[in-house]
């Protein structure tokens, strides 16, 4: 695709560096989605550049959420294995 001049042309180095990276990332702790977000901006990357920004962007917020998510969820089941745990241990403590 040609833009006209002084029309804002994408670049394409950021959107395959990021769309690897997102890739990469979200394989080893995101999850499968932000990685699929992330082969559809590099396929899109020659043919639609805005939309592999678009779906870069999209992956990364997915990406985000997720290890967040997942961050919740980790903090919330060690802090009930501690309380439960740690509640059962108790009276072993004061023998």
């Amino acid at each position: 695709m040609t833009y006209p001049a002084g029309a804002y042309a994408p670049d394409r180095s950021a959107i395959q560096r990021s769309a690897i990276t997102l890739i990469v990332v979200g394989f080893l702790c995101g999850g499968t989605i932000p990685a699929v977000m992330g082969i559809i901006a590099l396929v899109l990357m020659d043919s639609d550049p805005a939309s592999a920004r678009t779906m870069n962007k999209v992956g990364w917020i997915l990406f985000w959420v997720i290890f967040g998510l997942l961050l919740l969820f980790l903090l919330v089941y060690f802090g009930f294995f501690v309380l439960i745990m740690g509640a059962a241990f108790i009276p072993l403590l004061g023998t």
